[in-house]
């Protein structure tokens, strides 16, 4: 999980950040909803 942060972040800087950022959030929320929707059944 910790190649985004590794010798390719530093071509990429802040943005290449923000971006992983974004991307891991939206992985979380994903994974919440999907355990939701099957507790639900």
């Amino acid at each position: 999980m910790m190649y985004g942060f590794g010798p390719a972040m530093a071509g990429f800087g802040i943005l290449g950040g923000l971006v992983w950022l974004v991307v891991f959030i939206d992985l979380v929320l994903v994974g919440v909803w999907l355990w939701k929707q099957i507790s639900k059944n």
